[in-house]
């Protein structure tokens, strides 16, 4: 059996045809587990009608507590030896749960990813390549998850489906109360497993709207702090692998995923003040009591020692720069245009005729 949890808040726009595609799937061997997470709106009412009229969709009510609460009460409540997650907004391709459990079958593998559909909910969504680009599968078939292969795979939910006997046996969970509780639980199942499988097929439907929590995080500046949850949850992430005896294998892994995060944050922040308060909390919160010595020498790991000492110069110069140039840029090219239509398009033009 596979249990798919779908965490619920105000979302009754989308909720039926993501949960009809739930229903609808080629492999009926499933149970559906819908947390309402203290909708407002008509969610609630959406979800009971269709446990009514099918006995595998189980509804849980709880008052608003966020989505890692919601997803932990599904892990305890699921029966499934496989699981696999859904937002409520998004929708699977029929056949998801039958290839998706076919290959991790097949192939005798830990974990198994597959493509997805990003669509933009409103015709005013400006998408951009980077968010159809973190999405896009780079790597196809059969790979262990050693050091380098783990940097590779993306830390969304719903585009994987995991064993259930991993998730008890490490104790891997959701971290309560922060933003990017799905991306430490990703994390921490791609430590304590060894085989990944990925297939070239769109079984998921991704749906991007300038509402989402996901969006507002990074793009509306008032909810711009929400973004230190990544270091919050990245300390969770610590204390998870110390806890199983993981850290000793993991030390570069978690290196790379701490300072990429750390710059990626950096690059969105718009002022020397943001950025030293970004870099303050990340020392106060994660770096102060982290002994640098214990992990390896890698590039990454001079920009935490950067932190660490309270040099923040190179974060706010590097992101400068780049903005500094991006004008500069569009100014060169412009004057170039400029030279070629006003002064040499004349002249080949005169070379034409003159060969006539």
């Amino acid at each position: 059996m596979i249990s798919i949890i779908v965490p619920v808040y105000n979302c009754d726009n989308f909720l039926e045809k993501s949960i009809t595609s739930l229903i609808n799937q080629t492999f009926e061997n499933i149970e559906i587990i819908c947390i309402n997470d203290g909708s407002i709106d008509n969610s609630l009412d959406i979800l009971n009608n269709f446990s009514k009229k099918d006995k595998r969709i189980i509804v849980i009510d709880q008052e608003n507590n966020g989505p890692a609460e919601a997803r932990n009460k599904g892990l305890k409540k699921s029966r499934g030896e496989y699981i696999m997650f859904c937002d409520s907004d998004d929708w699977y391709e029929p056949a998801m749960c039958e290839k998706m459990l076919e290959t991790i079958r097949s192939k005798s593998v830990d974990l198994v990813i597959c493509s997805c559909n990003v669509v933009k909910d409103e015709q005013t969504y400006n998408l951009r390549d980077s968010d159809i680009d973190y999405h896009k599968l780079t790597y196809y078939g059969l790979h262990s998850l050693t050091y380098p292969f783990k940097t590779r795979v993306n830390s969304v939910l719903w585009n994987k489906i995991f064993k259930k006997s991993i998730i008890e046996q490490y104790n891997i969970d959701f971290p309560s109360g922060y933003y990017h509780d799905d991306m430490v639980f990703v994390l921490q199942y791609l430590c304590c497993s060894k085989t990944i499988y990925a297939i070239d097929i769109h079984l998921y439907n991704y749906l991007l709207r300038s509402n989402s929590i996901m969006h507002q995080t990074y793009f509306s500046p008032k909810d711009r702090k929400k973004m230190f949850d990544t270091i919050d949850v990245m300390k969770y992430f610590l204390i998870k692998l110390s806890d199983n005896n993981l850290l000793n294998d993991n030390k570069a892994y978690f290196i790379v995923i701490l300072s990429g995060l750390i710059k990626w944050i950096v690059s969105i922040l718009s002022s020397k003040e943001e950025i030293n308060f970004f870099l303050d909390y990340c020392n106060e919160t994660i770096l102060f009591d982290l002994d640098l010595d214990y992990f390896p020498d890698i590039e990454n790991k001079s920009h935490l020692l950067n932190i660490k000492n309270k040099y923040y110069q190179p974060f706010y110069q590097e992101d400068n720069k780049k903005k500094r140039n991006k004008p500069v840029k569009k100014f060169i090219k412009k004057v170039l245009t400029f030279s070629f239509s006003y002064f040499l398009f004349p002249y080949y033009i005169y070379k034409i005729y003159k060969r006539k």
